[in-house]
């Protein structure tokens, strides 16, 4: 960008940190503008964006494992402001929050960190919060299918012990037999198949009949055998 050739600076600490110099009167005024009035960058340089939101994440950035949490942020003390409005003219809408002494610049959605890690090109970790979204989004899904499978053999359960409880209490009452012919022969079989579904005793019955013409007999049988045993009761 400078037309100038960088040297290798090896640090007097050791370490793997590799530190490249060089001098150029524009790149110091360039540093210069940057630190007192405002992150910009030239359009000599396309790569500025990327690098410098790459530099800053692996500076002062924080992420969460996708898998658990949507969140980073970024602490840069007194320039937080100044991040701040640069993301915000990138098209980010970063929130601002202090923790204890720190202030803090935030997101916590996953389109931002996508957004984020796709223009830092850090694209490997933009795919990997890609992915941990879409196993969520299908582990939600599954659990709220369970969830409803599990709540409707639940029902369909007890519907079932207090159909077949209702059906027992009137054999042993003797007045099984003063349902109608339809009723009893339902009843006694709803009584025998107790472990069956009922799509299962729908196309069992002779001669079967749909699910909701059982399920419509069965209430009618509880219905039924609720007033007899009342009245059954009654006289005693």
């Amino acid at each position: 960008v400078y037309s100038k050739s960088a040297e290798e600076v090896v640090s007097s600490v050791g370490g793997r940190r590799k530190i490249l110099s060089f001098r150029a009167k524009s790149a110091m005024k360039y540093i210069d503008d940057i630190t007192s009035g405002g992150i910009f960058f030239s359009k000599k340089c396309p790569f500025c964006h990327s690098s410098f939101l790459k530099g800053i994440f692996l500076a002062a950035g924080r992420v969460c494992d996708p898998m658990k949490q949507y969140s980073l942020e970024f602490s840069v003390g007194e320039r937080t402001q100044l991040l701040s409005e640069y993301l915000r003219k990138l098209g980010f809408t970063p929130r601002i929050s202090v923790k204890k002494s720190e202030t803090v610049i935030y997101f916590k959605n996953s389109t931002a960190l996508e957004d984020f890690f796709a223009l830092a090109n850090m694209n490997q970790t933009a795919f990997h919060v890609m992915n941990a979204k879409i196993n969520g989004e299908l582990r939600n899904t599954a659990n709220r299918i369970s969830n409803c499978e599990t709540n409707n053999i639940d029902r369909a359960v007890s519907a079932s012990v207090s159909q077949i409880a209702v059906i027992e209490e009137l054999v042993e009452r003797g007045l099984i037999s003063q349902l109608p012919d339809e009723l009893e022969m339902t009843a006694r079989f709803r009584m025998e198949n107790s472990d069956m579904s009922l799509s299962q005793l729908a196309g069992a019955i002779t001669p079967p009949i749909s699910k909701s013409g059982l399920s419509h007999r069965l209430k009618k049988i509880t219905e039924m055998a609720e007033r007899l045993l009342k009245g059954e009761l009654d006289n005693t």
